[in-house]
């Protein structure tokens, strides 16, 4: 899904509980709960656009159960944020791929800056 001015996504785990609204609960990893926890569809989504996908071969039962498992770890933007968090419940390596992209950019930048300024 996307947010942050359309250059960043946010990512959770689909659960099968189903909120008063009818619809899914969500586990997600963010700066609002501090860490993963379980919220509604509609205050993930807020009426943003997403797109599903599943990274992984693990049964969805065995994703959810790792995704509980890692209640309890505190939310880091760099360290330990919704990517990190999915990736890791899916059995994967807890990366990010926006914040090595965003990192190996700001790097870029700065060399460029470095450069014409010298």
């Amino acid at each position: 899904m996307k947010g942050l001015f359309k250059l960043a996504r946010h990512f959770a785990l689909v659960t099968e509980k189903v909120c008063a609204d009818g619809l899914s609960v969500v586990i997600a990893n963010a700066i609002e709960t501090g860490g993963p926890a379980e919220v509604s569809w509609s205050a993930f989504v807020q009426g943003r656009a997403f797109r599903a996908f599943y990274p992984s071969a693990l049964p969805p039962e065995t994703v959810l159960a790792n995704a509980h498992d890692l209640f309890g770890a505190r939310y880091s933007f760099l360290h330990w944020n919704c990517e990190h968090f999915a990736n890791a419940a899916h059995g994967r390596f807890g990366s990010s791929d926006q914040i090595r992209g965003g990192l190996a950019l700001a790097a870029l930048m700065g060399g460029l800056i470095w450069a014409v300024a010298h």
